[in-house]
C-alpha cells in the first residue's frame, strides 16, 4: 500500500524539520508584524529592529537547513515503486546540484529630470526621479519643503542643507520615485506671475498658495510613468509636516495617500512657535548680558499684542504703529527687527516664504493645528523628532510642547514614532557638541540614524524583488 511505502522512505522523518523550519519563520514575520505596529509615542531604537530580523532570519535559515539536510540524506528506491527491504542493496545518493539563491533587489530609479506642475496658475519647477524600468511599478514620494527661503534641495542663500536632495538619495536607494519642487517665493518658481505685482497674493489664502500646490504635486507623480498609483506617499518636514497632516486629512484634488512621513514637523500653532522661540532666544540673550531683561519684557509684551491683533481682526489688518524700542542696538535691534518682520510684517513676496503673518495667508496658516489634524490621520505614518532640534522640539507631550504630542494623537497602532539621537532641524547628527546655528551645522554628516529609520519604513511599501 501507499502508505508502507511512505513508511518506508522516511520522508516522515524530514517533515516535522521543514515544518519547524516554517513555523520559525511564521513566528519572525509576526514578531515584525508587531515591532511595525507598536503603539504611538513608543521608541525603538533602528538598531533593536535590525537586530530582531538578523536574529529571525538566522532561525528561519538554520530551520530550513536542516530540514532539507534530511531530506537529502534518504536513501533513493532502486526501482519504482516500494523502496527495498533492509536486506537491499540501497541505489546510491545522488549528488545535489548547487542552486543559487537570487539575491533581492530594488527598483533602479534614475536621476533628477528637471520637470514642471501648474498650481492655481502658477509653474512650479522641480526635480523629478523616476523608474528606469516603467514595466514595474514603483512607489512614489512627494517631499514638501519647509519655511524659509530654501528651495528643492533645502538650499537657502544664507546657508545650503542640502537636506531634501539627501532625502531624495533615500528614497531612490530604497526604490522609490520622488518629486521636490521650489516652492512659490524660492528657486526657479520665484513669484511666477506675481512677479511684477506681489500684492495681489494678499487677497489669496494659504491653502492656495502653500497647501493646494502639495495637492498637484501629488498628482503630477501619480500619473508618471511605471508610478504604482495604489502606493502614493508623502513626506513633509517642518512646515512641510503641517501642510502634509492637512493633504492627509483633507486630500481634494490629490490622489489617495497610501502612506505619510512627518519629519521634524510643526507642532502647534505658528504664532504659538514663534512666541516660544523668540522668548527663548530672548531669555538666552539676557543670560549672556546681551539684552536687559527690560527690553525683553517690552519687545515679548510687543510680540504678544501683535499675535492678539492677527488672531482677532480681519485681514487687511491696519498699519501697525511704531516699534516699542526705536533707540535699540546691537542684539536688542535685531531681535525686535525679527519680531517686526515676522508679527507685524504684510509684505507678501516674505509672505509666501512664511516671514509675513500679518496677512490672510498668515492667519490661515495660524490655524493649523497638527495636533488636533493627527488623530484624523488614516494611512500608515512615520513620525520623528530630533533630540538637538530647537525648531521643532520633542516636547514633554503635553498639548504644544513639541512632536511627542503630535504623535501621541494618531490612532494606536498607526503611526511608528521615533526620537532621533544628536539630530537637529537640517537632519544633522552633531553629537555632543553644542552647535547652534545652521550655518555650523551643516559642516556636520547627516543622521544615520533617521537614514536607516527612513529605510526601515520604505520597505513596507517597495520590498526587495528577486531578478
Amino acid at each position: 500500500m501507499m502508505t508502507d511505502c511512505l513508511a518506508d522512505t522516511g520522508a516522515a522523518g524530514s517533515l516535522p524539520l521543514l515544518a519547524l523550519g516554517l513555523l520559525v519563520l511564521a513566528a519572525g514575520a509576526a514578531a515584525l508584524a508587531v515591532l511595525r505596529r507598536r503603539r504611538p509615542g513608543a521608541r525603538r531604537s533602528g538598531r533593536a529592529a535590525a537586530l530582531a530580523l538578523l536574529v529571525v532570519a538566522a532561525l528561519g535559515l538554520g530551520a530550513l537547513q536542516l530540514g532539507g539536510s534530511a531530506t537529502t540524506a534518504q536513501a533513493a528506491p532502486a526501482v519504482a515503486g516500494c523502496p527495498p527491504t533492509s536486506s537491499s542493496t540501497p541505489a546510491p545518493v545522488p549528488t545535489p546540484t548547487p542552486t543559487t539563491t537570487p539575491t533581492p533587489t530594488q527598483p533602479i530609479i534614475g536621476a533628477d529630470q528637471e520637470v514642471t506642475f501648474v498650481s492655481g496658475g502658477v509653474t512650479f519647477h522641480g526635480s523629478y526621479r523616476g523608474p528606469v524600468d516603467t514595466s514595474m511599478p514603483v512607489p512614489a514620494v512627494v517631499i514638501a519643503v519647509g519655511t524659509g527661503d530654501v528651495d528643492r534641495d533645502g538650499n537657502a542663500p544664507s546657508v545650503a542643507t542640502e537636506a531634501y536632495s539627501w532625502l531624495a538619495d533615500i528614497m531612490s536607494a530604497h526604490g522609490v520615485a520622488s518629486l521636490r519642487y521650489d516652492k512659490l517665493g524660492t528657486g526657479a518658481t520665484g513669484l511666477g506671475p506675481y512677479s511684477d505685482d506681489p500684492q495681489q497674493m494678499l487677497a489669496l489664502g494659504y491653502n492656495e498658495l502653500r497647501v493646494q500646490p502639495i495637492r498637484d504635486a501629488l498628482s503630477f507623480v501619480a500619473g508618471q510613468p511605471g508610478v504604482d498609483q495604489g502606493h502614493i506617499l508623502l513626506f513633509g518636514h517642518s512646515e512641510g509636516g503641517a501642510d502634509s497632516l492637512i493633504v492627509a486629512t483633507d486630500p481634494g484634488s490629490a490622489p489617495p495617500l497610501a502612506g505619510l512621513m512627518l519629519i521634524e514637523p510643526a507642532y502647534t500653532h505658528i504664532l504659538d512657535i514663534l512666541i516660544t522661540q523668540f522668548g527663548e532666544q530672548m531669555d538666552a540673550a539676557v543670560a549672556g548680558g546681551a539684552m536687559t531683561a527690560d527690553d525683553k519684557a517690552t519687545l515679548t509684551e510687543w510680540m504678544r499684542a501683535g499675535v492678539d491683533e492677527i488672531r482677532a481682526g480681519t485681514p487687511p489688518y491696519p498699519e501697525p504703529g511704531p516699534v516699542p524700542l526705536p533707540d535699540a542696538t546691537g542684539i536688542t535691534a535685531v531681535y525686535q527687527s525679527a519680531i517686526g518682520t515676522n508679527i507685524y510684517g504684510s509684505d507678501p513676496a516674505q509672505m509666501v516664504i512664511t516671514h509675513a503673518y500679518r496677512t490672510l495667508y498668515g492667519k490661515q496658516y495660524d490655524v493649523v493645528d497638527p495636533a488636533a489634524l493627527s488623530p484624523q490621520v488614516t494611512v500608515p505614518t512615520l513620525i520623528t523628532c530630533g533630540t538637538k532640534d530647537f525648531n521643532t522640539p520633542c516636547g514633554d507631550g503635553t498639548p504644544g510642547s513639541g512632536v511627542i504630542a503630535v504623535a501621541d494623537g494618531f490612532t494606536p497602532g498607526l503611526a511608528e514614532f521615533h526620537i532621533i539621537p544628536n539630530m537637529v532641524h537640517i537632519l544633522r547628527d552633531t553629537g555632543t557638541a553644542d552647535v547652534p546655528q545652521p550655518a555650523d551645522q551643516i559642516t556636520y554628516p547627516f543622521s544615520t540614524v533617521l537614514q536607516s529609520t527612513i529605510g526601515e519604513w520604505l520597505t513596507a511599501w517597495n520590498p526587495p524583488s528577486a531578478p
